[in-house]
């Protein structure tokens, strides 16, 4: 996520500096653009890798409760045939 910043604040900064000289040439304002457009692509495409990672993540997370649950109810019914063995 940090990459995506950095790239969008160096493109930013890019189109102040070509601001600041007021001397560019059509052919280094579609350069420019060329940039600007490749950075936006970038942290559009970070944005949907965090958001399917994120939705794995989520995933992953229900999958290991599910698995705790079922652990925990065998280690029950396990203690509950213990119980019930001891007593006969």
């Amino acid at each position: 996520m940090r990459n995506i910043y950095k790239t969008v604040s160096t493109g930013v900064m890019v189109v102040a500096l070509a601001g600041l000289t007021g001397c560019a040439t059509t052919g280094d304002l579609d350069a420019l653009r060329a940039e600007v457009d490749k950075a936006n692509s970038t942290a559009s495409q970070a944005a949907a890798d965090a958001s399917a990672a994120k939705r794995d993540a989520a995933a992953a997370k229900t999958a290991a409760e599910q698995a705790r649950d079922a652990a925990n109810a065998t280690n029950e019914k396990l203690d509950r045939m213990f119980k019930k063995s001891m007593q006969k």
